[in-house]
């Protein structure tokens, strides 16, 4: 739409009616393009071509009249040099009769030195066109109208006629110019409905001849295309010895390297969490980053007398049993805008605040804790219909400054928070029973108006002078009721969801 927007914009500038942008391709596909260029090249060479020979055709035709003319004139000159002088009127009229049966010559005339005609035959020019002091051959163009009143052009070729060097006369010989642009005309028709037939021809030519070459570019782009729709297992299946060769080679080597790009990222946001994931890739510079100082939140959630569950059951079962619940508590840590920092054995460690700025994370992480325990109970009351053992969790919560960042060797590292604040957080864990959720009294205070908890006892804390007041969370008041309640409606719709599907595919 913001596309749309801004070309309307563009077109309305240039003076063009906005109504008509929707008319307008958004592109023009390169085969039409190599179209028109090939067959502007060809039309302009065809042309050019057409003109040069129309122009020598033209050339060639009127140079073969002026010669044809002149040649004639100066003939008859030469022939009537001597009658004139001796007034052989009948030999002059033999002459221009001779001529006169000659279809090319339209008129023959014999003038004395003075201008007086001695013989004619045929159509003569005007006595005032009829030059008769030239010392050489003279051409004159002239109209005259024929019999059904349309005009013919004449030229009529003028030669001195001489005895001994003595200049007795002239000989006029008329030819038809009309004959000649006629067949002018009839070349460079000839030479255009040539042109145009070669014009589409070639047009025809270099369509097919575009199509073509742009057809593995529109191979190509159909590919990146499927590459940013996501389809990663694209591949261009052409096997070229050329440029475009290498190029496909070049997409399909992209290509791969994408799509085990992915795979990498895929499999590392499983063994972390996907925003830790999304972090790390995006701060590769600084992979060694440990001293980022944060004020955050951080809940150790463990698993209750595990140990002797885990004996009852086979390892499959306790697999299955741990994947499933870390599953949900993944699910719940994100609902609230924390991220799951890692999972040890039993226990599941949740960061709140600590890789985007979250000022209510406190309130954020008891939400998530208590959120897991209603889930908790309301999974049991179906593992006790089914007749498997139950689930309980201890809680421990701690907020305070810690350090964030890639921990560990430079072949191995994680993304963790540590400090005196996070060790606390596990200490709480620890001392909490099973359903049980502890806070120290600090955080109680903070959020003393949000939730509800009772006073527990107060907790001596090695290398701590003072013992560590703690609290016991009941539930969250009625301000947050409402999310929390439509988040343990997704997490139980999500394994209803998954029950069905398991359910399908073992049938």
């Amino acid at each position: 739409m913001i596309t749309e927007a801004k070309r309307a914009l563009r077109y309305a500038a240039n003076g063009l009616p906005v109504r008509l942008i929707r008319l307008l391709p958004r592109h023009i596909p390169i085969a039409f393009k190599l179209a028109v260029v090939m067959t502007l090249l060809l039309v302009l060479g065809m042309a050019s071509l057409g003109l040069f020979i129309s122009d020598n055709q033209s050339r060639l035709i009127r140079t073969q009249l002026d010669d044809f003319g002149s040649t004639m004139a100066v003939q008859l000159a030469k022939l009537a040099s001597e009658p004139i002088l001796s007034e052989d009127n009948l030999n002059l009229r033999m002459l221009t009769a001779n001529l006169g049966q000659d279809e090319k010559i339209l008129g023959s005339a014999i003038y004395t030195l003075d201008g007086e005609l001695l013989s004619a035959t045929g159509v003569q020019p005007e006595l005032t066109d009829t030059p008769f002091d030239s010392t050489g051959v003279l051409s004159r163009p002239w109209f005259q109208h024929t019999a059904d009143g349309s005009p013919e052009r004449l030229i009529s070729f003028t030669a001195p006629a001489a005895y001994q060097g003595v200049r007795v006369g002239s000989a006029v010989v008329t030819l038809s110019a009309s004959q000649m642009d006629q067949a002018a005309i009839s070349a460079r028709n000839a030479i255009v409905y040539a042109t145009l037939g070669m014009t589409v021809l070639a047009s025809l030519l270099a369509y097919w001849l575009s199509r073509r070459l742009s057809l593995p570019i529109h191979h190509l782009m159909e590919a990146t295309e499927a590459i940013g729709r996501g389809d990663l297992a694209t591949r261009i299946d052409q096997r070229r010895n050329d440029e475009l060769g290498y190029l496909f080679e070049g997409f399909n080597n992209m290509a791969a390297g994408l799509l085990r790009k992915s795979q990498v990222e895929r499999v590392f946001s499983r063994y972390v969490s996907k925003n830790v994931a999304d972090e790390v890739l995006a701060n590769l510079e600084e992979i060694r980053l440990v001293d980022r100082p944060i004020e955050a939140t951080v809940v150790f959630a463990d698993i209750t007398g595990f140990t002797a569950m885990s004996e009852k059951l086979q390892p499959s079962q306790v697999s299955e049993l741990l994947n499933e619940y870390f599953s949900y508590i993944s699910r719940a840590c994100a609902l609230y805008g924390g991220v799951v920092d890692k999972f040890i054995g039993d226990c599941a460690m949740l960061v709140f605040g600590a890789l985007e700025d979250d000022s209510d994370h406190a309130f954020n992480a008891v939400s998530c804790a208590v959120l897991i325990q209603q889930l908790a109970a309301q999974l049991n009351e179906r593992r006790r219909a089914d007749g498997r053992p139950e689930v309980h969790f201890r809680i421990g919560i701690n907020s305070g400054a810690m350090l964030a960042g890639n921990l560990g060797s430079d072949e191995r590292m994680e993304y963790t928070v540590v400090g005196d604040a996070v060790n606390l957080a596990s200490r709480l864990c620890s001392e909490a029973r099973a359903d049980q959720t502890i806070i120290r009294e600090q955080l109680f205070t903070t959020l003393e108006t949000r939730i509800i908890a009772q006073a527990e006892r107060t907790m001596p804390i090695r290398g701590k002078s003072t013992p560590v007041g703690i609290y016991s969370v009941q539930d969250i008041h009625h301000q947050g009721q409402e999310l929390l309640q439509a988040n343990l409606q997704k997490l139980l719709n999500s394994r209803a969801r998954q029950q069905t599907r398991q359910a399908v595919e073992h049938a």
